[in-house]
């Protein structure tokens, strides 16, 4: 089984969006590929991200629930740590639900709330989460950036935290403006020695190449 855990420079960049658009490529393929995401805050009647991640599962054939794409809801639209303030949240049991899944899917995306370093724990990020997923599962982080005005500097920060904690990474650009990608972003990102996608189709298979 191959994970990823798939994070962001920062809410509402695309995460969920990408997550599900990954997984439809895989299943073209004919992988068996599931996205879950283990947190998800800012829930009211329903999960909205999961549920997502759960309509794509339907092809799978597997006895799956709602509960088995996310662990842990909370109300509160904050950090992990700030909605879980019953301290609910124990990385060890979603450690143990993402390892339920070997032999079962070909291919797991975890996604993450927020960005790298949003808090799960007052001393716990999403950053060391990533590194502990890798320690375990030798993921990889799949690391997403929407394109508005400022994007250098997020894509640049996010490829730079991940190389300085030796996380092995991948770059996507969620494209939602290519005119403005074009004429305030990629002038400067053709002059760089800086691996990114901006197709699901190319991140895919850069993702199956090892």
């Amino acid at each position: 089984m191959r994970v990823f855990f798939l994070t962001g420079s920062d809410t509402d960049v695309g995460k969920t969006f990408v997550s599900s658009q990954l997984i439809h490529y895989f299943h073209s393929l004919g992988l068996r590929a599931l996205a879950i995401k283990p947190i998800e805050t800012g829930v009211d009647s329903r999960p909205h991200d999961a549920y997502i991640h759960f309509q794509n599962t339907q092809s799978l054939q597997l006895p799956l629930s709602i509960h088995d794409i996310v662990l842990y809801t909370f109300a509160l639209p904050a950090s992990p740590f700030v909605a879980d303030e019953r301290d609910e949240i124990k990385c060890e049991r979603i450690f143990s639900h993402i390892e339920s899944f070997e032999n079962k899917v070909d291919v797991l995306i975890v996604e993450g709330a927020g960005g790298l370093f949003v808090p799960i724990k007052k001393d716990y990020f999403m950053v060391d989460f990533a590194h502990d997923l890798q320690e375990r599962f030798c993921s990889e982080v799949i690391f997403v950036c929407d394109d508005r005005l400022g994007m250098i500097n997020r894509l640049l920060s996010g490829a730079y935290i991940l190389q300085s904690k030796s996380l092995s990474h991948h770059l996507y650009i969620n494209l939602r403006d290519q005119e403005t990608f074009q004429n305030i972003s990629l002038p400067f990102l053709i002059q760089q020695n800086l691996a990114y996608h901006t197709s699901i189709k190319s991140l895919g298979e850069a993702l199956l190449q090892r």
